[in-house]
């Protein structure tokens, strides 16, 4: 009985190892971005009518731009 328990436990590490061995060396896929992911707008905080593409400055009082909040569509 007790050759069998050893037996069992033996085979139950070596299998968990190879899962281990196996997980490790198997490349996981690169994350993409969701395909309706949009590109981000920055505004100013100061004026909202100030919107860019990428970060900068606002043009109007040279405070940094911050990513614009998406609007949730309402109901």
């Amino acid at each position: 009985m007790k050759k069998l328990t050893l037996l069992l436990s033996v085979m139950i590490l070596a299998s968990s190892a190879v899962t281990t061995i196996l997980a490790e060396s198997t490349p996981s896929p690169a994350p993409s971005a969701p395909a309706d992911a949009k590109p981000k707008k920055y505004t100013c905080p100061m004026h909202p009518d100030v919107v860019q593409d990428k970060p900068g400055k606002c043009d109007k009082c040279g405070m940094a731009l911050v990513p614009k909040k998406e609007e949730k569509p309402k109901g």
